[in-house]
């Protein structure tokens, strides 16, 4: 393995002449998430994106929900299932390097995932080849090239010293929706224009209260003055009425002057319809209930708990998908894949109230489909001696389930 490791390794020192470039590098030209003026005159990025609140609050929530979520690693065999939180592998997820945990790790991950289209971390590994530390890479300083049919990773990252060129199993890549299997779309460059706008809009509202709640304006006459007049004029306009001084002072028009308003009232623009279409607009690009980043107006105590299933479903179940398939992918021993699972735990997630889920639980035990020791795990109870196992259904019908002497009395009387 280390002889093949290192021959195309070699072979790739090709790459960062850039002879060989990823056949969609149109696709990552116009998909590329560079700074590039939206149509309504803002500069959109990661960096100002995160400055609109609808942008910020999806970003935190796609990040910090994954983050929260217990980490589970299994191996099923024969039909039995194994708990291996003992594992170096189980280890490895919680405690991925010598300055994260579990949370911070998965957090960062997400964040990245959604304002740079992908986000990385280098596998580090023992003598033996087994995986030993994750480390993080920011994502603007990794470029992933093709060669003969495989991808290699470009990393150069001064803050976290790590310089290279990696082969695929040597890097955790996550991504998002992907046209070419590689990259994946960035939220934030597909909705370039939509978060141009919001920012266009809030910049227009701060302004707006800035100058007093005024619109800009011109002072006509059909009057004509000349130099001296004028000047004296506009001295004694910017003495009482220029500046703060003059903000909420009412002035006094000469000359037959009237005011003409500039622009069009915020009443008229529909400015605040127009921001609440953005942050629902928003919301569709990232794939998140509009209630969930604080967007009430079509939410009722009906729906809440209906919403919270399809944000799960939808949007948190798909994303998580991708990463547990990456890190079993990377992370899992090549002669034990299939057979050992890395998942994150969303029971939490899908908890209905106390009534309807004590109701289902204890449906489950009387059917004897879980334990009642596993109905106390879900409950997150301490176990108790006795309550391992199922119980029979023929408590149902007030029959006594038969024991071990009782099952060998029946079958004596039935030869």
């Amino acid at each position: 393995m280390m002889k093949l490791k290192e021959r195309i390794r070699n072979a790739a020192h090709v790459l960062r002449r850039g002879t060989y470039l990823m056949p969609v590098s149109e696709y990552e030209k116009a998909f590329a998430d560079a700074t590039a003026i939206s149509a309504a005159g803002v500069a959109v990025n990661a960096s100002s994106s995160m400055k609109l609140s609808a942008v910020f609050a999806c970003v935190r929530l796609l990040s910090e929900q994954p983050a929260s979520l217990p980490i589970t690693v299994t191996r099923s065999a024969k039909g039995v299932r194994e708990d291996l939180s003992d594992s170096p592998l189980y280890q490895l997820l919680h405690f991925p390097n010598m300055f994260m945990n579990s949370f911070s790790f998965i957090e960062l991950m997400n964040a990245r995932l959604q304002l740079h289209v992908n986000s990385y971390a280098v596998i580090k590994f023992d003598r033996k080849g087994e995986p030993v530390e994750l480390i993080p890479v920011d994502s603007s300083c990794v470029s992933v090239k093709i060669y003969k049919g495989q991808p290699f990773y470009i990393i150069d990252d001064p803050e976290m010293d790590v310089h290279g060129t990696f082969l695929f199993w040597e890097v955790i890549h996550f991504k998002n929706l992907s046209r070419n299997g590689v990259t994946g779309l960035s939220p934030i460059s597909c909705a370039r224009e939509g978060i141009g706008l919001g920012l266009a809009s809030e910049k227009f509202g701060a302004d707006f209260f800035q100058k007093g709640g005024n619109l800009k304006g011109v002072l006509e006459t059909d009057n004509t003055l000349d130099d001296k007049i004028f000047s004296a004029w506009k001295s004694r306009w910017e003495k009482y009425y220029g500046g703060s001084v003059g903000d909420h002072t009412t002035p006094i028009l000469e000359y037959g002057m009237k005011y003409k308003a500039l622009g069009i009232p915020p009443n008229d623009a529909q400015f605040i319809e127009t921001r609440v279409f953005q942050l629902q607009d928003i919301a569709r690009f990232f794939n998140v209930p509009p209630t969930f980043i604080g967007e009430l107006s079509r939410s009722t105590f009906s729906n809440g708990e209906q919403m919270d299933l399809q944000f799960v479903k939808y949007c948190l179940r798909p994303t998580l998908k991708r990463e547990e398939v990456e890190l079993e992918q990377k992370l899992v021993n090549r002669n034990e894949v299939g057979s050992i699972s890395i998942k994150f735990n969303m029971d939490g997630l899908l908890r209905a109230d106390m009534k309807t889920r004590a109701a289902y639980e204890q449906t489950l035990v009387s059917s004897g489909i879980i334990t009642r020791n596993e109905a106390r795990e879900i409950e997150n109870k301490a176990p108790l001696p006795g309550l391992d196992e199922p119980l029979n259904p023929a408590f149902l019908t007030g029959n006594k389930p038969l024991d071990a002497n009782d099952k060998e009395t029946e079958k004596q009387k039935k030869q």
